[in-house]
């Protein structure tokens, strides 16, 4: 392994040796390291002598069991008909590097039947994932040449297989199966595409079987054949180790392998990216706005450079469309700046798919926080693109939790180390999150409306917010999981509920769940809050309470908290009981109930505090929001 194989990651730090050194003595201490500190440090162009030394930390610190304040907690199963050994190491350290503390339990040697048919559960306990990587020797139908009906009867078996393995995931495992895809087979000719029972045939159709069964939500993909793709085949495999070691892949590439199924892990923790802040000059056209002009920047048709260009701005917008919201960060006069994308032709961003413009001559650092803070988004939440190595030194030096790209210096190259890089990774969409980038958008329009006007309720009227509470239905079932699942902030449990779960509660008489959506006259923010209610003859109890924090200080707690007291007393119920059990990321709502009119009950030993209203006393919020409530 060489640092070639993360492009886009940082270069070494000169010091990093010694920072590592200090890093080390903090455990050794007992102490829990700092969380900026080692996922920059882990998140850095590493050689094999550094890959090392952080795959031993990341050991020293699961045994240490010191608390992973910052660090999102990963309990990831491995199985498949191949020996994954090698892999769990540089997991754990591709984990650091993308904020996540990942523990691997590999499944015996080939039991993958095993564990999709019978009751043996060869992990025993709750995972978070579970990773299976099958290689074409787990298919065993004979597929003769040219005969379609065999490999159509093999991809059968092949879908029951999966189907299986995905069920047992749920069920035993209580959580989601990650299916590999297959790299392609060495071709013996250019049609083997184009002729049934050939290896590379039937792994293209299992490809898209696999792809198509993530899209419907019955499991979820790493798309192996994809990186093996990029990395070239013979790189990919080692024949020698295949054959000796069952090793699916090459050993040399296992770092790489293990930071693509890190960054989907991440992507399923909440912990993707979810803005890019771009610089201008240099990085979105070609030469300096101020000095050339509009007619001398680099932009489109009229050079190799300014196709690059153009091509880099569709892919930004690209990743519009998948929910990212875009910011601009530059040394620049605002007026001067906004020039290319009001009256360039070639221009393919314009000013309104920006959500926050950022265009003076404070540093950047200081510009970086003023966007988190208008959208409300931490800064890990953001990538940053400047094609300037000074300016991208110093904001990973004064924010490192922002995501730093080194792009190069060829605009050629902007696409490959962005898209290489992970941070983009995402679970399948839906449509709530291809509405989030208008949504925060609508966010920082907000924003500079409620700057200018000095009464807050009369903000909040300006807003004309609408909001539609419904039950749990299949249209929003991916949605309701999404949100169970990836919130940790704004959640009063932090409970988390696969697919098939939600979907028996849209059937349980003894459940009341509710899908929050909220509009106002700047944006759709889509699905923005659920809750889950368990219901007995006399008294409630809120099982989960959780919001998106895109939609803070609206009301939006308040007017659901009505709906539901309203719909306790139409009922009949006399009173409603909840919970708050606290982690490292949720203490903003510790006094969510108090404040809304909750009672302290209990407060126990693991820090948790139950509460209780009566419906007969609850006094309704004042709130801003014409409200649409589908009873259930």
């Amino acid at each position: 392994m060489t640092s070639d194989n993360f492009p886009w990651r940082p270069p070494l730090a000169q010091n990093w040796t010694e920072r590592l050194a200090d890093i080390e003595a903090t455990v050794a201490d007992g102490s829990a390291p700092d969380y900026a500190a080692l996922k920059t440090l882990a998140n850095q162009q590493l050689g094999m002598r550094e890959q090392l030394r952080i795959e031993r930390l990341a050991k020293k610190l699961a045994k240490a069991d010191l608390p992973k304040s910052g660090f999102a907690e990963v309990t990831i199963g491995l199985l498949g008909n191949r020996t994954l050994s090698y892999l769990p190491d540089p997991l754990a350290a591709s984990g650091l590097a993308r904020g996540l503390a990942i523990s691997s339990l590999e499944a015996h040697y080939d039991s993958v039947a095993s564990f999709a048919f019978s009751p043996a559960d060869c992990f025993g306990r709750p995972l978070d994932a579970l990773l299976i990587v099958l290689d074409e020797s787990a298919f065993a139908s004979k597929r003769p040449i040219l005969d379609r009906e065999a490999e159509n009867e093999a991809l059968a078996d092949a879908k029951n297989l999966f189907t299986a393995l995905a069920a047992a995931a749920q069920e035993k495992s209580g959580c989601p199966a990650i299916f590999a895809t297959l790299p392609g087979a060495m071709q013996v000719s250019s049609v083997e595409l184009a002729t049934p029972g050939t290896s590379a045939r039937f792994r293209h159709r299992i490809n898209l079987m696999l792809a198509d069964g993530a899209m419907e939500g019955r499991w979820l993909l790493w798309d192996q054949a994809a990186l093996a793709s990029r990395v070239g085949l013979d790189k990919w495999l080692d024949p020698v180790r295949y054959h000796a070691a069952k090793i699916p892949f090459s050993v040399d590439v296992c770092p790489l392998a293990a930071d693509s199924i890190a960054a989907l892990l991440a992507a399923m923790k909440g912990k993707a990216a979810r803005g890019i802040i771009l610089d201008l000059d240099n990085t979105l056209w070609g030469g300096v706005i101020g000095d050339d002009g509009l007619a001398g920047i680099r932009l489109g048709q009229n050079s190799p450079e300014g196709e690059a260009f153009v091509a880099f701005q569709n892919f930004v917008l690209g990743l519009r469309e998948r929910g990212i919201v875009l910011a601009v960060c530059s040394k620049n006069t605002d007026e001067i700046a906004r020039e290319p994308f009001r009256n360039h032709s070639e221009m393919v961003i314009k000013e309104d798919h920006v959500a926050v413009f950022q265009a003076n001559w404070s540093d950047k650092a200081t510009n970086i926080k003023t966007i988190a803070e208008t959208l409300s988004l931490g800064l890990e939440s953001f990538v940053f693109i400047d094609d300037n190595a000074a300016e991208r030194e110093r904001v990973r030096q004064e924010l490192p939790l922002v995501s730093t790209v080194e792009i190069g210096d060829d605009p050629s190259f902007y696409i490959e180390r962005i898209a290489q890089s992970g941070l983009f990774d995402h679970l399948p969409l839906n449509k709530e999150d291809v509405s989030r980038a208008e949504s925060y958008g609508g966010r920082a329009a907000a924003a500079e409306i409620r700057a200018k006007i000095g009464n807050y309720d009369d903000y909040l009227t300006s807003l004309e917010m609408r909001m539609s509470i419904d039950p749990f239905d299949d249209a929003g079932r991916s949605r309701i999981t999404q949100l169970i699942n990836k919130s940790n902030q704004f959640n009063l449990t932090t409970r988390r509920y696969g697919e098939e779960e939600v979907r028996k509660m849209q059937d349980d008489p003894e459940l009341m769940g509710w899908q929050v959506r909220l509009e106002d006259k700047f944006a759709q923010h889509g699905m923005i809050g659920v809750v889950i209610v368990r219901k007995d003859a006399a008294e409630w109890t809120i099982d989960t309470w959780l919001q998106s924090c895109r939609v803070l200080e609206r009301g939006v707690e308040q007017c659901v908290m009505n709906c539901l007291f309203e719909t306790a007393a139409q009922a009949g119920i006399e009173k409603i009981h909840s919970i708050y059990i606290p982690t490292d990321r949720n203490g903003m709502v510790s006094d969510f109930y108090s404040r809304l009119g909750f009672a302290v009950g209990d407060r126990n030993d693991d820090g948790s505090v139950t509460y209780s209203c009566g419906v007969p006393d609850y006094e309704p919020h004042r709130t801003f929001i014409d409200v649409s409530l589908e009873s259930q």
